[in-house]
């Protein structure tokens, strides 16, 4: 049966059900230049270009640029780097305390880290004295995916495949931007603090919490991720990208639309797109580091189900992973979620498109036929929306054209989202938080 996550619900008996299901049950519950490969991604990339208040994971450690920077190796001492603030234990800002540079402090919802030492400045816009962290996402973060036309679909034969990514037909696509990673929890929790809502978990389906920071924020439902983009395009001045009422995808004018090219700002990324961006521009390619086990270089290329995580839960449960749990025999060092982009990139700059968090389209499931697509979007009457991808939780039986339609109300300790904007003639891509 189909391989999704270790909490989606058993499918219908036409698909296969989802080993995850049981694996549920088992726990319990670089500045970015055109046509340049390669963008900014939370673990440190040697050659990237990092400015002010960039964050990276290095060695199990977060560190945050001082300035401008390129080749220096974050570490205690370095003068360019300094510890990574936990934001989200960040408190309300007080008149009467006295804050160091590089502290953290909350007003009105909106995140300050201030510049040197100070005691009673205000944090505000404009503001000398405190730096406003913004949204964390800019467009230094994007990858400019080209265009081009590719057959969609289970086009080679993976370890299982299943009737719903057939038929293979041709589908071409305009150029898009694409996340480089997936969202953190960073990010996520900006926009959590800045609207008053409870944080989103960052704990296992055993209640085991898995970090935050620079990891991937996962037990997103789709709801959550398209009113984070609404929030994401507000702040921007952008219109919503979305009816939050009827999942509807919009145009700059409100209106529903299911053209892409017609949405202003951040988006989801289309099912086809996802799958483009995945096959490293529609190859015939199993997993996003290629066919076989998930090395490059003899190095691990993916956070998944491994050696890793074959220990950390059979030493938990004192006994043998399920004989229908395959592990990959690496070992990436992660027992359940790595900091994204803690692996190798495809050739277009994309990280962890296999394995780290399953990940939400914008889609409806759409019947494929043997008819040419271009620019499709998943439209119709059924509520499941698709994710695509897999999670640190798959083992061998994971696949690039897997496609799993779930509950958009619904969302896993194996479930995130990554961003997309449209290439729109006249319309700057924007590079700044």
């Amino acid at each position: 049966m189909k391989h999704v996550n270790h909490a989606i619900p058993p499918r219908h008996p036409a698909s296969a059900k989802p080993p995850g299901t049981r694996l549920h049950r088992l726990l319990l519950g670089v500045l970015l230049a055109t046509g340049m490969h390669g963008a900014l991604a939370a673990a440190w990339q040697p050659g990237a270009v990092y400015l002010q208040g960039d964050v990276v994971t290095h060695q199990g450690q977060e560190w945050q640029a001082r300035w401008w920077t390129r080749g220096d190796t974050p570490a205690a001492g370095v003068a360019p780097w300094l510890a990574a603030p936990a934001e989200d234990t960040a408190g309300d800002w007080q008149v009467a305390r006295a804050y160091a540079a590089g502290e953290l402090a909350a007003l009105g919802g909106e995140l300050y880290q201030a510049r040197w030492w100070t005691r009673g400045d205000a944090p505000g816009a404009g503001s000398p004295v405190w730096r406003a962290l913004g949204t964390g996402v800019n467009g230094r973060q994007f990858v400019r995916v080209p265009g081009g036309s590719f057959v969609m679909g289970a086009t080679i034969a993976g370890p299982v495949n299943y009737p719903n990514e057939y038929p293979v037909h041709t589908v071409t696509l305009s150029p898009y931007w694409l996340g480089a990673t997936e969202v953190t929890y960073r990010q996520f929790d900006r926009y959590t603090r800045a609207t008053g809502q409870a944080p989103l978990s960052s704990a296992d389906m055993g209640g085991v919490d898995m970090g935050r920071g620079e990891n991937p924020a996962v037990n997103v439902t789709w709801w959550a991720a398209i009113r984070y983009v609404n929030w994401l395009n507000q702040r921007k001045g952008w219109p919503r990208a979305y009816d939050e009422t009827t999942g509807d995808l919009l145009d700059a004018a409100g209106q529903p639309t299911t053209d892409v090219a017609r949405v202003i700002g951040y988006r989801l990324p289309t099912e086809a797109e996802w799958e483009y961006a995945a096959r490293d521009r529609g190859q015939d390619i199993v997993n996003a580091w290629g066919n076989g086990a998930p090395l490059v270089n003899g190095k691990p290329a993916a956070n998944i189900a491994d050696n890793s995580f074959k220990q950390y839960f059979e030493d938990l449960f004192g006994e043998p992973l399920p004989a229908w749990l395959v592990p990959w025999p690496v070992t990436d060092g992660y027992a359940r979620q790595a900091p994204v982009g803690s692996f190798v990139a495809n050739s277009l700059g994309l990280f962890d498109m296999s394995g780290s968090a399953w990940e939400w389209t914008g889609d409806r499931e759409r019947t494929y036929t043997t008819q040419a697509q271009t620019n499709p979007v998943g439209t119709g009457d059924a509520p499941g929306r698709v994710m695509r991808g897999a999670s640190w939780d798959n083992g061998q039986d994971m696949h690039i054209t897997d496609r799993y339609a779930g509950d958009p109300a619904e969302s896993t300790s194996a479930t995130g989202l990554r961003l997309a904007r449209s290439v729109v003639a006249g319309q700057a891509h924007d590079r700044e938080d």
